[in-house]
């Protein structure tokens, strides 16, 4: 399986029609939230544009807009989710696997994921999270990233896939790593290395598995063995490639995911002092953070000559849906700019829509609400150390660090 390193794209002459054209940058690393103000000035001027940016690329920035390219993927196809990337040398299960294929692909992927499923995992979610506090607890400071954010749903992932637990530092490095590729292309080699790393990984997995099977209900990968693909079982290349993305699409997204949350609390006391003393209104404030800071920007290829809006996107395009811009939009989320950890009635689509919605959305949801009890109730008081400015990644949203202090009595 190859890295998901950037393909070169023919250049394009700026489409033709009413859609405006702009260039936005959307791989330099800026301070953190700075881009919401840049968002909102190109959302509120219009739902799609032509981003001249790379070799181009159609964007979109609006709530209804964005939900009515997830729910048409007839059009909107996931041939590629990355816009740098329209020609990927790689196939992800289910990620870029189109529907009925990508339903049957699901019917076997949803079980372990379900609302069932991760209950019964959440009491084990609590004791890593515990033991990744215990870490670094007394020496009253952490930088949350790297020590919390990273370590803790790595944790978590290898529990679930009935992995080794001190395999945790090496799917934090390899993760890292295929994820520097989006703010340091000199780093392809590196993320090349790191995915293969990974896929040898899982084959070393699968084929101790194929010699002896275990537990089903407890080892991932042997469910994954003794599930059908409609009359067969399926492939070993097949389970590789699920292994595969669920590292991808699992680790990273909760360790960025949570960092925004985090940075929210420490520079909003009285949000932080809510979690501390009404844990009731974790739920509410988990999927507040989801709308407030999404961290998935998905790309979608064209794959017919379509008119979307006024804009004439083309056979073979890229789409990106600009989610920082559309979980914002006031047509859609009253006070949409405020924080409100009450918001009773939240229709985010920050774990997509339509038959590509996340398929780890329960699970994302359990160790976010899990992460925010558990610290606040070991560390109700903290705040961000230093004056340097807080930084988010270019290219897949999160922040590149958070050093966090508190007073250790």
């Amino acid at each position: 399986m190859s890295a998901p390193v950037p393909t070169p794209m023919p250049e394009r002459a700026t489409p033709a029609g009413s859609c405006p054209v702009v260039n936005y940058d959307i791989m330099s690393p800026r301070p953190v939230l700075a881009g919401i103000g840049e968002m909102a000035q190109l959302r509120e001027a219009s739902p799609v544009y032509w981003n001249s940016f790379g070799a181009g690329f159609w964007m979109i920035t609006r709530f209804d807009q964005c939900r009515e390219a997830y729910q048409n993927p007839e059009v909107f196809g996931s041939d590629s989710v990355i816009v740098l990337d329209p020609n990927p040398g790689y196939r992800w299960i289910p990620t870029n696997v189109a529907p009925p294929e990508h339903g049957r692909y699901r019917q076997i992927l949803n079980p372990p994921f379900s609302p069932r499923a991760v209950a019964r995992a959440t009491p084990r979610m609590r004791e890593l999270c515990d033991r990744t506090i215990d870490a670094f607890l007394d020496s009253g400071g952490c930088e949350f990233v790297a020590d919390f954010a990273a370590v803790y749903p790595t944790r978590v992932f290898l529990s679930i896939m009935g992995l080794p637990e001190t395999d945790d530092a090496l799917f934090v490095e390899w993760v890292d790593t295929v994820f520097d590729a989006f703010t340091d292309p000199e780093g392809q080699a590196r993320t090349m290395a790191a995915m293969g790393a990974m896929t040898e990984y899982f084959i070393g997995v699968v084929a101790d598995r194929r010699a002896t099977l275990r537990d089903p209900e407890s080892d991932f990968v042997s469910y994954l063995m003794t599930a059908r693909y409609e009359d067969r079982p399926l492939r070993d290349d097949e389970i590789l490639q699920m292994c595969v993305v669920l590292v991808l699409a699992g680790l990273d997204t909760v360790k960025s995911q949570l960092s925004y949350a985090f940075h929210h609390l420490a520079t909003t006391p009285e949000h932080r002092r809510r979690v501390v003393t009404e844990p009731g209104v974790v739920p509410t404030a988990v999927e507040e953070f989801l709308r407030a800071f999404p961290i998935i920007q998905d790309g979608r290829k064209i794959t017919r000559d379509v008119d979307f809006h006024g804009c004439p996107m083309k056979k073979g395009d890229m789409a990106l849906l600009l989610l920082g811009a559309a979980m914002r939009d006031p047509r859609s989320f009253p006070d949409a700019d405020q924080v409100d950890l009450d918001r009773a009635v939240n229709r985010h689509i920050s774990f997509a829509a339509g038959p590509h919605r996340c398929l780890g959305s329960h699970l994302a949801r359990a160790e976010m609400a899990v992460a925010l009890e558990q610290w606040h109730r070991r560390i109700p008081d903290y705040r961000i150390a230093g004056g340097e400015p807080v930084l988010e990644r270019g290219g897949a949203a999160g922040l590149v660090a958070l050093p966090l202090v508190w007073d250790r009595s």
